[in-house]
């Protein structure tokens, strides 16, 4: 970097750039800055996902983007640090010199950077990392920033003069990453587009400035290219199962979000015992809803430790008795009962319709809604979300809907999202719209999906069924999973 940045229009026009008047960065900062390297050019970028890259259309179209190569976590260039990846793909953006660039295989161990959701303002420093040239060499090995002050606000794109000096972006830095840093936090504004590269090497322009174009107002364009990037989970989800002889076990999913076969415990951990008898499902925060076959409606919280007790000296509340509970441990009710994210109790009773049930520990009050519908149609139902709700008919059809408790409305009603569901005898959920359906091939096969609400497809699975995550999951007398170890964001 120098104190001048790449130009459009009347400005100087070049395909990459990079930083005069900047200053190297620290080691272990801005890890997630790439250097882009392709057929007669290079450029600079931001991981913004472990296999995908943001940088400008100008860099990375009309040239051989396969041939390319993308270096990230390595802001020495000297050095063998961070990882280098082939280009499989790029993803251009039309309004705006943006394009998105997926990386051969996922990189590890580097922390992308967050895009923002905030504008830039007029007046505010941001910083810019790249490795473009500098006002000394030609083709620099390290990572130089500078900050910039932000002036000229436009719907996509933004001008920048350099806080202090002749500070300027150069060839090669086409691409940086435009950074808000608040709070020892960062976060991606805009990337560089171009400048006047004023005070870079082999330059003599005396015009100062440049312009960055914006990503903030991108986000759920990105999101419908990258879906992993609308989905958050904890680093491990507790999935339940209660065997045969009533032990509870707590298994522990880390890889919830991508369906990988990882378990911190291939054997689980012993919570609890005597559970025969009941139709179990795990809530947020520890909570579990029974439905017992003597009528009762109980309540229970694993602290990660123990079970809380009440003043009774019970692990448990009752919270109605009597009203049908003990039907959902009958075959053809246990799958008709359910909890989302917000901790709402979902039924499908006798009556036909749904049943939306919310319990507040501090008043001891468990409301109670009948909502319209022809519920008596589905064998199961699982929430998957805040309101989120997947059903299935016998015939093996799903079906998503979701329900607005604040509003009482619904925003979507039966969207027919798959067939062959039939195949489990269990769908559970961690949140996030993540299924888990058990079926008896293989020992018990314990599937992973994942909806991808933003762009209407499943995850690819890299086959026509789910991800294999676990055996030995179909025989089991209940399984369940808290629905609050993933969400969509």
């Amino acid at each position: 970097m120098v104190a001048a940045a790449l130009g459009v229009g009347t400005l100087v026009a070049a395909p990459a750039h990079a930083i005069s008047g900047g200053t190297p960065v620290k080691d272990g900062t801005h890890q997630y800055t790439a250097k882009i390297e392709l057929p007669g050019r290079a450029c600079s970028g931001a991981l913004i996902e472990a296999q995908w890259v943001i940088t400008t259309k100008s860099c990375v179209t009309g040239v051989q983007a396969d041939a390319g190569t993308v270096t990230v976590g390595r802001t020495n260039l000297g050095t063998n640090a961070g990882q280098v990846a082939k280009i499989a793909g790029v993803v251009p953006r039309e309004d705006r010199n943006v394009a998105l660039v997926k990386l051969a295989a996922p990189v590890s161990g580097i922390t992308p950077v967050k895009i923002s959701k905030a504008a830039p303002r007029n007046g505010e420093a941001l910083r810019v990392a790249g490795f473009g040239r500098t006002a000394t060499e030609w083709v620099p090995n390290q990572l130089n920033t500078a900050s910039f002050q932000v002036k000229n606000v436009g719907k996509t794109t933004f001008e920048v003069a350099g806080v202090s000096g002749n500070t300027s972006t150069c060839k090669g830095d086409a691409g940086a990453p435009v950074i808000r840093e608040a709070n020892g936090t960062s976060e991606l504004v805009a990337v560089d587009h171009t400048s006047w590269q004023n005070g870079c090497l082999g330059e003599s322009q005396t015009r100062q400035g440049g312009t960055e174009t914006r990503v903030d107002d991108l986000n759920d364009w990105i999101r419908q290219q990258i879906p992993n990037l609308s989905i958050e989970c904890k680093p491990a989800v507790p999935l339940y199962v209660v065997r045969n002889d009533g032990e509870v076990r707590e298994y522990q999913h880390t890889d919830p979000k991508n369906g990988s076969f990882s378990w911190a415990d291939y054997n689980g951990r012993i919570i609890g015992g005597g559970w025969l008898g009941a139709r179990t499902v795990a809530a947020p925060d520890g909570v579990f809803y029974l439905a017992v076959q003597n009528g009762e409606f109980r309540r229970y919280r694993w602290n990660g430790n123990g079970w809380d007790t009440n003043q009774a000296g019970s692990q448990y509340d009752v919270l109605e008795n009597g009203n049908g509970w003990d039907r959902y441990v009958t075959p053809d009710y246990r799958n008709r009962m359910t909890v989302d994210t917000n901790g709402h109790v979902y039924t499908i009773e006798p009556d036909g319709k749904l049943h939306w049930r919310s319990y507040d520990p501090a008043s001891k009050k468990l409301d109670h809604r009948v909502l319209a519908g022809d519920w008596g149609q589905y064998d199961l139902i699982v929430g998957a979300g805040p309101g989120v709700l997947y059903t299935r008919t016998p015939n093996g059809d799903l079906f998503r809907h979701v329900y607005d408790a604040k509003s009482g409305q619904w925003t979507q009603q039966a969207k027919r999202n798959g067939s062959g569901w039939n195949m489990f005898n269990s769908i559970i959920s961690v949140g996030g719209e993540i299924l888990y359906g058990a079926r008896p091939d293989n020992n018990g096969e314990l599937l992973w999906y994942r909806y991808q609400f933003l762009n209407g497809t499943w995850a690819d699975t890299g086959r026509d069924l789910g991800k294999l995550v676990g055996t030995g999951w179909y025989n089991e007398f209940n399984i369940t999973a808290a629905p609050d170890g993933c969400r969509v964001v």
